[in-house]
């Protein structure tokens, strides 16, 4: 028998469903974008690989590939789709619009995603060559459907970019790229989570959004925040659907995962070098690299001409999450595959350090300002949690206490920010009672999910050789 045999169907569905659901939570309350997306993306990783049973060293490589797959979603603009669905006279075209573009971020984030469990069978020329291609179909989408607003899901009174299209013409360039590359085996992971993806993120979306619906018709009850309804329950199905596509994968996920343990990675001896290149990772992420783009981008925007024109596009395709975040991860575990659990697990952290400290206590602060005390203070949090990682990497039980690594310190980082609520969060009329739930109920979900989720996460680890989590 099989050691994922001994978890049911509903494990597969139950444990991605509540570890999403609190990943995406905590992504809209102290990460935001795409980068702030990664937290859900490394939490299913590390649930499916807990009940697949899968060495920690394949299991880092999965969470690269989760915070690249699901982080590319959080590209997408939605507030304004929102504003349409509570509008009675274009609730049905809001309702299609939070449908596509859930759907278009659980497809591309699942085929994705599910490129970690067949990494080690494919070349490292074919996954630079997909992704790329895939980043190519991104931007052509956005050019040929989004930029026109041929079709629209926001106020083309006060237009936003959208993006869902090129989510959608790049998941289709990189599967069909994938497709003729790989055995029809191999892509039948690939096939399987895409297109769950695409069923568990429209869902979630479509029918997360009608909470917020829900909320225009009692606007009475003004203390519960609707919004993270929908979050909840986009996040929940979403992982739903991915721990299913697990689940129906499971033989083949783990007949991949033997086939090329021999290939694993060690750790690196030396602490000091695998903390000095995350170091270097997190500054080239958050600082040097949108730094720079940012520059370029000014400098040949302001000038006319083709090539110039060139310039521009390209460096804006370069600044989007799917390049300078996800596609540069996965150029640095090529280069560095032993220290692939601490940009996993620390550069996901490290956006909640820089949204809680920058963005919340000093709004007024340049975020890509360096050497200020606010970038030392964000360093020093960063620090202490790679350094944790080093410690815990080395030890057995890798990927249990690398997920519970990230779950607490995401929540200490969001209960930290209960010391900074705006002044909105006080509303007249409001019971004391009412109150309370306004202020607090949120990160008590938080807390509670992340018992439940942490229970989970002991439970799956329980009575799994060490040795194959090292």
């Amino acid at each position: 028998m099989r050691q994922t045999e001994k978890y049911y169907r509903w494990m597969f569905i139950i444990f991605p469903a509540l570890a999403v659901m609190l990943g995406w939570g905590l992504r809209g309350h102290i990460g935001g974008g795409p980068f702030g997306a990664m937290i859900p993306g490394a939490m299913l990783a590390m649930s499916l690989s807990l009940l697949l049973k899968l060495p920690a060293a394949a299991a880092s490589i999965i969470v690269i590939f989760g915070v690249y797959g699901i982080g590319m979603g959080g590209q997408m603009t939605y507030g304004q789709t929102i504003g349409l669905l509570l509008n009675p006279e274009t609730v049905w075209w809001g309702s299609l619009g939070l449908t596509v573009k859930g759907a278009m971020w659980g497809l591309l984030g699942g085929a994705v995603f599910s490129l970690g469990f067949v990494y080690q069978r494919l070349s490292k020329k074919m996954i630079i060559a997909g992704l790329l291609l895939m980043i190519l179909g991104m931007f052509i989408g956005i050019k040929l459907i989004n930029e026109p607003m041929i079709i629209y899901f926001s106020d083309p009174l006060n237009p936003r970019s959208e993006s869902w299209a090129g989510l959608l013409v790049g998941a289709v360039t990189l599967l069909t790229f994938l497709s003729f590359k790989m055995s029809p085996a191999d892509f039948k992971v690939i096939r399987r989570f895409a297109l769950l993806g695409l069923i568990g993120g429209g869902l979630g979306f479509g029918l997360g959004g009608f909470w917020m619906v829900l909320g225009s018709t009692i606007p009475e009850v003004n203390y519960i925040d609707w919004w993270k309804g929908m979050e909840f329950t986009f996040g929940l199905l979403l992982g739903a659907f991915l721990g299913y596509a697990a689940w129906l994968s499971r033989n083949d996920i783990q007949a991949l995962i033997v086939k090329d343990r021999g290939g694993q990675e060690l750790l690196y001896k030396s602490v000091y070098k695998e903390l000095g290149i995350i170091l270097l990772v997190v500054l080239l992420t958050y600082w040097v690299i949108p730094w720079s783009l940012r520059q370029f981008i000014a400098a040949v925007g302001s000038n006319e001409g083709f090539i110039y024109s060139v310039l521009f596009n390209t460096a804006r395709a370069m600044s989007t999450y799917a390049f300078r975040g996800g596609f540069f991860f996965v150029l640095v575990v090529m280069l560095f595959p032993r220290i692939a659990w601490q940009v996993g697990i620390t550069v996901t952290f490290c956006h909640t350090a820089i949204d809680l400290i920058i963005r919340g206590f000093y709004p007024e602060v340049n975020p890509l300002a360096i050497f200020s005390t606010h970038f030392l203070i964000v360093i020093l949090m960063t620090g202490v949690v790679s350094v944790l990682a080093a410690y815990f990497s080395r030890k057995g039980d890798v990927t249990r206490n690398m997920f519970l690594l990230l779950i607490w310190s995401c929540i200490l980082v969001s209960l930290t920010k209960l010391t900074n609520l705006p002044d909105w969060i006080y509303i007249d009329g409001l019971t004391k009672g009412q109150m309370f739930l306004r202020k607090y109920l949120i990160d008590i979900i938080f807390v509670v999910s992340g018992i439940i989720v942490s229970l989970m996460v002991v439970h799956t680890s329980r009575n799994f050789d060490s040795n194959n989590q090292t």
